[in-house]
């Protein structure tokens, strides 16, 4: 096998297993909102998901990375491995060893993936617009979606009700001439609530890097980009049992996008202009046994691409509905069932004539909670796509807590899900394949969790591990053409199989004044063709384009009269660059370290924190020939004003 780049360094790496569980049932309370001194400690395992793997991302993780977009806190602090085509650039997931349209990305419940492409540029997501990141694994989000192949990422916003008055605003001053300034106003009181939220980003983007093709020193070219956003989130509630928010964020860019390594064209040009409005209505009433929601939504994007040889205009609407029920009046019951409409309207250059797409969804989950030691979740969903009835999709999940003073649990599921194309596999003019079939998946799921506090409340630890086995069929890719490299085409390949372990270890420990957390994450991937569709082809049994055996994410944390210290460790093994598996990216791991310290002032408090990212200058590239930054520095001030 032939690896690409002779500067690229092979990662240094003692694989670490953690043998890991997470928390039981009978310790949610506990380890949800739980206090030791003046440190607070949240479970990122969800507890009480009835065999179906949940994980959450903070505000704690969020908060000292206001600068920073969805992709970099996934790539630092998740499994999910991000493919990135240059810093501040196209950024995909791929979870669980699938393709990046299986990946479903939500704002508060509502999908943002476009319809055109099945997906969303991750980098155009940035922290400073949602408080928390809830991570849906296989399955778990059957109620809300279907084709969620690898898992549900989900961007949250919610109020504090307690809240009077709280302002931050932050401003990051990076190299390479990149600037970004973030603005939160919350205010309110116990009935009503309003978040107001902004961010403004600019930069040249213009690092040094070691170019492979050439053999020379050079810098980014064509990579300035400006961003800038805006959202505002309110709630109002009333007698307790009625709640009502209302939910806007604007966003837009403008980013060129720098050339290959090996186009040595000096007048290249290429730009996406990127406008996107979302907007969420949603009623809620609570009773003791029953609980009811309506909700709406308008989603609009309009993307604008010129380049040296073409333009091309694309925009979107797209309007959901969802109405969802949970009671709970039946002993032992809890049943939920729901309906969901939506419709997108595209008008694209790429396409002959405007395309409209309307999909009608209906689902039911029940769980059964015999006894304090088992609970059972059985779901099934319905779609019909443009009138056609779609496949149905149902999953059966279960979660056992042997014990009763042990915070120790063994969970599993069973499913069956189906994509259906999006309307750019369909439709794209030239290579779009209208003859696509919907794609089709088999997933078997088990996991073990375990939590612990100690007598003292100064020690915390959790841990998980999960075991998944993921069967794609007729799975959609895009890939090279027989005829040309150059042209990318949508085919189903017949089968594809994922299988793979995923655990994580998260601790805190409390001593001497100060606290000390430890997070580790590792998934081990192995995602293989299975079905041999080309007669002179090589692939049987090969590993997927761009999907690496192994990821790991460390993060060790030390904080101490205000000051405080992270170190953040992320590994990458070697992707494979075509089907038959012997070109391939080597793997590399990344080091960054954060220092910083907060001084309190009664109700105001000042921040600075220093960042220096690639510690170790990697010369390593995500995708090939796109080059990614060597060491760089950020310096970053925060007021914030509490009352």
């Amino acid at each position: 096998m032939t690896g690409i780049g002779k500067h690229f360094r092979e990662p240094f790496l003692h694989i670490l297993i953690v043998i890991a569980t997470c928390n039981a049932a009978s310790g949610q309370n506990l380890l949800d909102t739980l206090r030791l001194k003046e440190v607070e400690v949240k479970a990122s395992f969800k507890v009480n998901n009835q065999g179906f793997k949940q994980v959450r991302l903070d505000s704690t993780i969020l908060i000292p990375r206001l600068d920073a977009n969805l992709a970099t806190i996934l790539t630092q602090y998740s499994t999910i491995f991000i493919k990135s085509y240059g810093s501040n650039n196209l950024a995909t997931p791929s979870f669980r060893g699938t393709s990046a349209h299986h990946t479903i990305v939500e704002w508060n419940g509502v999908t943002i993936n476009s319809p055109m492409l099945g997906q969303i540029d991750l980098s155009q997501l940035p922290v400073a617009q949602f408080q928390g990141i809830e991570i849906l694994y296989g399955a778990s989000g059957l109620n809300r979606t279907s084709g969620a192949f690898g898992g549900i990422i989900n961007l949250k916003t919610s109020p504090n009700w307690n809240n009077r008055l709280h302002t931050d605003i932050t401003q990051t001053f990076a190299s390479f001439n990149n600037y970004t300034t973030t603005l939160n106003v919350e205010t309110g009181n116990s009935n009503l609530q309003s978040i107001t939220r902004a961010n403004f980003g600019i930069g040249k983007n213009d690092f040094p890097y070691y170019n492979d093709y050439t053999g020379k020193e050079e810098k980014q070219i064509n990579a300035a980009y400006s961003q800038y956003g805006f959202s505002e989130d309110i709630f109002a509630k009333f007698r307790n049992r009625h709640l009502i928010s209302a939910r806007v964020w604007y966003n837009y860019s403008d980013r060129d996008n720098p050339p290959l390594i090996t186009n040595l064209d000096p007048d290249f040009v290429e730009n996406m202009t990127d406008k996107s409005f979302r907007s969420l209505v949603e009623y809620k009433y609570i009773q003791r046994s029953f609980t009811g929601s309506v909700s709406s939504a308008l989603l609009y994007n309009h993307l604008l691409y010129t380049s040296t040889t073409q333009n091309a205009e694309h925009q979107y609407y797209s309007f959901i509905s969802k109405i969802q029920g949970n009671f709970s009046g039946i002993r032992n019951f809890i049943i939920r069932p729901g309906i969901d409409l939506s419709h997108d309207w595209v008008n694209s250059d790429a396409y002959s004539k405007l395309k409209q797409r309307n999909v009608l969804g209906g689902f039911m989950e029940i769980i059964y909670t015999p006894s304090k030691i088992i609970s059972v979740s059985m779901m099934a969903r319905e779609d019909v796509v443009d009138g056609e009835l779609m496949p149905f999709i149902p999953a059966l999940g279960v979660e056992i807590n042997p014990f009763s003073k042990v915070n120790l649990s063994l969970s599993g599921n069973l499913s069956r899900n189906y994509r259906y194309p999006s309307l750019n596999d369909l439709y794209w003019e030239l290579w779009g394949n209208p003859n696509l079939l919907p794609e089709v998946s088999y997933s078997v799921e088990g996991g073990i969790t375990w939590n612990m506090l100690n007598d003292f409340k100064r020690f915390f630890i959790e841990t998980e591990m999960t075991g998944y086995y993921l069967l794609m069929q007729d799975m959609i890719v895009w890939s090279p053409s027989t005829t040309s490299s150059a042209i990318w085409i949508p085919e189903n390949i017949s089968e594809v199989l994922s299988r793979g372990i995923e655990t994580g270890v998260n601790s805190t420990v409390v001593f001497w004044n100060s606290n000390l957390d430890l997070n580790i994450t590792y998934n081990y991937c192995r995602s293989t063709y299975q079905k041999e569709t080309n007669p002179n082809g090589s692939s049987l049994g090969n590993q997927l384009i761009y999907t690496p055996i192994h990821t790991m994410n460390a993060s060790l944390r030390f904080e101490k009269s205000g000051y405080y210290f992270s170190y953040l460790f992320n590994y990458i093994s070697k992707r494979y660059l075509g089907k038959d598996n012997t070109a391939y990216m080597p793997g590399y791991n990344l080091s960054n370290i954060f220092l910083g310290k907060n001084f309190q002032m009664k109700n105001f408090m000042l921040s600075l924190q220093v960042e220096i990212n690639n510690l170790f200058g990697l010369d390593y590239q995500s995708i090939a020939y796109r080059p990614m930054p060597g060491r760089n520095f950020a310096i970053t001030i925060k007021g914030s004003f509490s009352k």
